[in-house]
C-alpha cells in the first residue's frame, strides 16, 4: 500500500512538471518599440490600437479584445494558437527583452516591456 501510494505521488509530481513545460517569455505587458519598429508599421499599430499588448496564460488582449488560445514555446519563437480557428501569432524573441509579433493586420512591429 505504502509502495503504491508513493508511485502515485512521484506520478503526480511528474505530470505536473511536465504540465509546466518550458516558461513563455511573452508573457506580460508589452509597449511598441517605437526606435525599432519600421514607420509604416508603427503608423499600422497605432491606428489598430495595438501600441500595447498583453500575454497571459490563456491568451492575449489589446485594449478591450481578447483572443483566447494555446502557447506553443519554441527555441526563439512563440506561438499564440487561436481558440477560434482563425490561425495564429508569432512571436519571435529577440535580446534586451523586446519581442518581434508578427500582427493580424499583415505588419510586424517590435514592442518592449511596458514601463521598461
Amino acid at each position: 500500500m505504502r509502495e503504491t501510494l508513493a508511485a502515485f505521488v512521484l506520478a503526480a509530481g511528474l505530470v505536473a512538471l511536465a504540465a509546466c513545460g518550458r516558461s513563455n517569455p511573452a508573457l506580460g505587458d508589452w509597449e511598441v518599440d517605437r526606435t525599432e519598429t519600421e514607420p509604416g508599421a508603427l503608423l499600422a499599430v497605432e491606428a489598430t490600437d495595438l501600441s500595447r499588448l498583453t500575454f497571459h496564460r490563456s491568451g492575449a488582449s489589446a485594449g478591450d479584445t481578447e483572443i483566447p488560445g494555446t502557447w506553443a514555446v519554441e527555441e526563439d519563437r512563440v506561438r499564440l494558437v487561436r481558440a477560434d480557428g482563425r490561425g495564429e501569432h508569432r512571436i519571435e524573441v529577440l535580446p534586451d527583452d523586446r519581442i518581434r509579433v508578427e500582427l493580424p493586420i499583415g505588419v510586424s512591429a517590435v514592442y518592449k516591456r511596458a514601463g521598461g
